[in-house]
């Protein structure tokens, strides 16, 4: 297939967001989630969402691992013509987004109510390196003449949201350590639809949204980066 990799991509935005919307709409008409606003983490619990998940963002997450060696091909020659150890970092961003793509695809497996460290532990690796993938990406295409203003907007606001959402769930952490005397209270008992949902849980669950949808909007932009080539 001529485009296969640029399919590859498409195919695994569409089902990232799709996952994610079917999940949030079975969840949350189910009344078995908040419908404003879930942590994304909260809403596979139960079935069927749990499966729809899993499955979904895993075969989502294990396209992008494909990609990412697809991108460190693409990147070499444009790394090479760079220089100033640009050749070095591209081999470094290949194995953080392997690493990241391996953790994403535990993380969305291993849900929060039954693996609250594993599952967070991992939710880190995943947004963390996925971020710094799209920054080096941008980076790389920019010295290299590809200019792309949504993909600039996206790298800023993926970096925005994700201190927000670090800086807000740290502020919910240390509001519920008051009450209930636990550092780690919030992740040994992830919110539930009879949880009462204070103003920073709130904005957590709104920054991590934001967070992913831009990540994904992001990554369509490279899509004519993909044109042409095969997996």
């Amino acid at each position: 297939m001529k485009n296969s990799a640029k399919l590859l991509l498409e195919i695994s935005v569409g089902l990232g967001l799709g996952t994610l919307i079917t999940t949030y709409l079975v969840s949350t008409t189910s009344g078995r989630v908040a419908s404003f606003i879930p942590i994304i983490s909260e809403m596979p619990f139960n079935e069927p969402e749990s499966t729809i998940f899993g499955t979904g963002l895993g075969i989502s997450i294990f396209s992008f691992l494909i990609l990412a060696q697809v991108f460190h091909k693409i990147f070499e020659p444009l790394a090479r013509d760079i220089g100033n150890g640009y050749e070095n970092w591209n081999d470094i961003i290949r194995i953080l987004a392997t690493l990241g793509a391996i953790c994403g695809i535990i993380t969305v497996n291993f849900h929060w109510n039954n693996y609250p460290m594993l599952h967070g532990f991992t939710a880190f690796i995943l947004f963390t390196s996925f971020l710094i993938w799209g920054t080096f990406a941008y980076i790389i295409l920019k010295k290299s003449g590809r200019e792309n203003n949504i993909r600039k907007y996206a790298v800023y606001a993926g970096w925005i949201f994700y201190v927000l959402m670090v800086i807000f769930s740290m502020m919910d952490n240390q509001e519920l350590k008051e009450k209930e005397n636990d550092f780690f209270y919030r992740i040994e008992n992830p919110p539930t639809i009879d949880t009462e949902r204070s103003l920073y849980l709130n904005l957590t669950a709104f920054c991590e949204w934001g967070m992913v949808f831009s990540f994904y909007s992001g990554s369509l932009t490279y899509r004519k980066e993909l044109e042409g080539i095969q997996i």
